[in-house]
């Protein structure tokens, strides 16, 4: 009798939450990201706004130019496979070189979970740094969701396109020193492979 006393007792502590509290333990679909990569093509149509404004751009640390695209490591993250939100830190950045300065955009870190999904960017100017500008706006895919896990550690976010923000475009116009660029100007598509734990 005593033993299943205790028997029935034991499944009811494992539904407790394990911080302390009595609510229930939730399955969730958040997944820290521990590794993989972006890539970012450039439309032909940004390209050319780029070489009309006289700027050339390289990559700077751990990314890589890949043609006509630009390929960078992801470092660290959150992810909801369930709704896409999350943020993912890319390593590595872009030079750029412009009439006015040379100048280097790194630490891009994408955002997905306010209101307006966002990525940012480090700017370095002469060696230092200088500020940290949201570069371009995020519009993700929704008939992609939810993510899905291959192999139980992999998922990927295709086609997400890219914008300038305001900040954006008015940084690329001050580095230019021209009016060539302006806000919601299409940027080009970003395709994200993420390993997640």
């Amino acid at each position: 009798m005593w033993l299943l006393g205790v028997v029935g007792f034991v499944p009811v502590m494992t539904l407790a939450q394990q911080d302390g509290g009595t609510r229930p333990m939730r399955a969730t679909s958040v997944h820290t990201l521990v590794g993989g990569r972006v890539r970012i093509q450039f439309t032909d149509a940004f390209r050319g706004y780029l070489r009309r404004a006289h700027v050339a751009y390289d990559t700077v640390g751990a990314s890589a130019a890949d043609g006509d695209a630009v390929t960078l490591p992801v470092a660290d993250g959150l992810l909801d496979l369930a709704s896409g939100r999350g943020t993912a830190v890319w390593r590595g950045g872009l030079a750029l070189e412009t009439p006015k300065a040379d100048v280097e955009l790194r630490g891009f870190r994408l955002d997905t979970v306010g209101k307006l999904p966002l990525v940012w960017a480090t700017l370095v100017t002469e060696g230092e740094l200088d500020r940290t500008v949201p570069m371009f706006t995020a519009t993700l895919p929704s008939e992609q969701l939810p993510l899905r896990l291959i192999g139980g550690r992999v998922t990927t976010l295709r086609d997400v396109e890219l914008r300038l923000t305001a900040e954006g475009a008015l940084l690329l116009n001050q580095l230019s020193e021209r009016e060539i660029f302006s806000s919601n100007q299409m940027v080009g598509l970003v395709n994200l492979i993420a390993i997640v734990e």
